[in-house]
């Protein structure tokens, strides 16, 4: 993977993006979270893990082992965002996925612009049952899938518009950071995660929503850092961000309300820049313990 990396930040002649993305390593941030369920606070871990990767854009999966010049394959930026708490007697497991495109694409003759996610996964496991819901790009939109162990919510298939400009509130943990592309402000179309879509079991629907930013700053241990302060609302739903505005800009807390409840709040505990998935040995035990927000 490391090779990979270093071949396409040749190709990409030592871009901004490539000059820090192109290590072959990647991003591990851990919080501490707050999170809400069944009214009332749990103690969460959540670990944000961003890496380059190459994609087949009609398979929408990873190349594993991508011929050179294969027209197919793009390159990604991948979040994967992981949650786990307890409630009671029983865990809440979650894994939230973004695969946003680093450069410009298209699908047939449709036109997206770089950071528009080519695909969206969640996957949910816990006592009572799993759920995996999977949205992927389309030339018309997203095609949704949900394959849930409730109900009268699965398993249900349907094409979601992306017209607006719409955003899926999974890729902000990607898009306030201004990696990719600019983020927008006014007003979007947005859709909330899949992730608070299942867990209080509500329709994927289009909302209207409005995008501001302004600066302001975070204190963080003894220092003072200057930060973006993105707030998305939508009705009574509201996420807000504090973005580190020093590159790569990172999130150092943010949170998610439903009119005066916070369902969710998240502080950055530290951050580190590993080849994880060279990391599987015993001996290698003490970076997970780096890493626990617990």
């Amino acid at each position: 993977m490391a090779l990979i990396a270093l071949l396409f930040l040749l190709a990409q002649n030592a871009s901004p993006f490539w000059n820090h993305w192109g290590d072959g390593k990647a991003e591990l941030s851990s919080y501490t979270v707050t999170q809400s369920r069944y009214g009332q606070p749990r103690e969460a871990m959540v670990t944000l893990i961003y890496v380059t990767e190459p994609f087949y854009k009609t398979r929408q999966v990873k190349a594993e082992r991508p011929r050179p010049g294969e027209p197919d394959v793009i390159q990604v930026l991948k979040l994967n965002r992981i949650k786990k708490f307890r409630t009671g007697i029983y865990d809440y497991s979650l894994l939230s996925s973004v695969f946003a495109p680093v450069n410009d694409y298209k699908m047939e003759k449709t036109s997206l612009a770089k950071g528009s996610p080519l695909k969206i996964t969640f996957s949910g496991q816990e006592w009572c049952g799993m759920v995996f819901h999977q949205l992927n790009r389309q030339p018309d939109g997203m095609q949704s899938r949900l394959f849930s162990y409730f109900g009268t919510e699965g398993d249900t298939d349907e094409l979601l518009s992306t017209e607006g400009p719409a955003f899926f509130a999974d890729e902000l943990f990607i898009a306030v950071r201004e990696l990719l592309a600019p983020m927008p402000t006014g007003s979007i179309t947005l859709y909330q995660t899949l992730e608070n879509s299942r867990l209080f079991h509500t329709p994927l629907a289009a909302m209207q929503a409005s995008v501001s930013r302004k600066d302001s700053s975070y204190r963080r241990g003894r220092s003072q850092i200057p930060t973006t302060e993105w707030t998305i609302a939508a009705g009574t739903l509201e996420w807000r961000f504090s973005v580190d505005k020093k590159y790569p800009h990172l999130i150092l807390a943010y949170q998610y309300r439903d009119g005066a409840a916070v369902v969710e709040r998240g502080v950055i505990k530290t951050t580190k820049r590993l080849p994880y998935w060279e990391l599987h040995d015993n001996d290698d035990e003490h970076y997970a313990k780096e890493l626990s927000a617990e």
